[in-house]
């Protein structure tokens, strides 16, 4: 009967009796059967083209969502022939799928920390395992920033298309990651030493579910949606996301390329608002690239949280005292510190928004170095929360200082020669 089945419409016609049957309850080993029998071939444009005719034949976006995990195995041997998109370092495409491998290294880490503790005897402490997951599931809260690229850069492009349905099920899809992942944290807040059999029913029904969600959503994009939009897109499309794309902030992965498409057009990256080519100010202006290196040349860290704790810049210095990468850009405060001091960071951002306190200081011996770090709450004019100012500083030599020094000395003298 594969002979027959010589054209697209007719795989699909194909594929969708065969999930109408998943639908009204047929079981999924005999659907795969029989649609492995009935069907030679099939790629990733006719599963995205299936799911949209499904849904416009009436089939809600919901019920698609429901079993779309059952789609996909039952489709697996035909997607699993799909390779995955390969686009130029910087191109949008290329960061997510670097992200996706940043987030499948994250999660097969988990399982290896789950087979740890499975294999452990029952009444061996397994804390140090599970703080290990528990900081394996905060670095993969990063992936609400790969979700919201596609949700807000990405989607709208296929609605422009006329192709609303696969996104509204796959935009579906990441909320409930998100709420497994939610879930999967919380469950772990409050609780901080554990015997080998005590997460062991936790990690199969919380944590597992979490990171087979975002496993399942990796393999969802690499083999329907990324190819579907790489043929869909311009590239002035996907100029115009990647330029947008900083914004948003990056999944485990900062991308270090500049991406120009072929093709000789360039557009400008948006700057900000400014007069006469500089940003005015209250009390003065600057040029960007003055204000730039400014921050780089200030004698301390900065790092702003915004009101939602949502890290949204750092300063740039050569020699900090704590290390930052673009990829805590866009990320939630909370899971950019440890688990034990999570609680603090909750405390003081509260206290902050409520206006109980506008300061909190801290100050450690680190290397060797005296370290001073101050939290400040940035309002408005009128008193309005507006962020949290994380200010870090090395006072190791301010703190040595003696007497006086009232005359011109450099501490470097640097020889200049002609």
């Amino acid at each position: 009967m594969s002979e027959l089945i010589n054209n697209r419409q007719q795989r699909i016609e194909i594929m969708k009796a065969m999930i109408r049957q998943l639908h009204q309850g047929v079981a999924e080993e005999k659907v795969q059967k029989q649609l492995e029998t009935l069907l030679d071939e099939a790629d990733y444009s006719d599963v995205f083209l299936m799911e949209m005719q499904l849904i416009q034949e009436g089939i809600p976006a919901e019920a698609i969502q429901e079993l779309c995990d059952t789609h996909t195995r039952v489709l697996k041997k035909h997607l699993d022939l799909q390779e995955t998109p390969e686009t130029t370092p910087g191109h949008p495409v290329h960061t997510f799928v670097q992200e996706n491998r940043e987030l499948t290294r994250t999660t097969a880490q988990i399982r290896h920390w789950m087979r740890k503790i499975e294999a452990l005897p029952p009444i061996a402490d397994a804390t140090p395992m599970m703080e290990n997951i528990h900081l394996l599931l905060n670095a993969l809260m990063d992936v609400e920033k790969h979700y919201r690229r596609k949700e807000n850069l990405l989607f709208p492009y296929f609605e422009k298309n006329n192709l609303h349905g696969p996104p509204t099920v796959m935009w579906g899809k990441h909320d409930e990651a998100r709420q497994l992942l939610k879930g999967a944290l919380e469950g772990l807040q409050e609780v901080h030493t554990f015997s080998a059999e005590e997460p062991r029913a936790y990690n199969l029904f919380a944590v597992l579910p979490a990171i087979d969600a975002i496993d399942e959503m990796v393999y969802k994009e690499e083999k329907i949606l990324l190819p579907t939009a790489l043929n869909l897109l311009t590239e002035q499309d996907w100029y115009e996301i990647y330029l947008q794309s900083d914004e948003y902030g990056y999944c485990l992965y900062a991308p270090q390329f500049e991406w120009i498409p072929e093709g000789g057009f360039h557009k400008e990256i948006r700057k900000p608002l400014a007069q006469d080519g500089r940003i005015q100010m209250p009390t003065g202006s600057f040029r960007l690239e003055e204000l730039i290196q400014i921050f780089k040349a200030l004698p301390f860290d900065i790092t702003f949280v915004d009101k939602d704790d949502t890290v949204r810049y750092f300063s740039p210095g050569k020699e900090r005292i704590f290390s930052r990468s673009r990829a805590i850009l866009g990320r939630k405060v909370q899971y950019c510190h440890p688990p034990k001091s999570v609680h603090i960071v909750n405390q003081i951002v509260r206290d902050f928004k409520e206006g109980k306190q506008d300061r909190a200081r801290f100050w450690i011996n680190l290397h060797g170095k005296l370290v001073y770090i101050v939290y400040y709450a940035v309002r408005s004019d009128e008193g309005e929360y507006l962020g949290t100012l994380e200010v870090t500083q090395d006072l190791t030599e301010v703190r040595a200082l003696e007497g006086e020094r009232r005359l011109l000395e450099y501490d470097n003298e640097i020889t200049v020669t002609h």
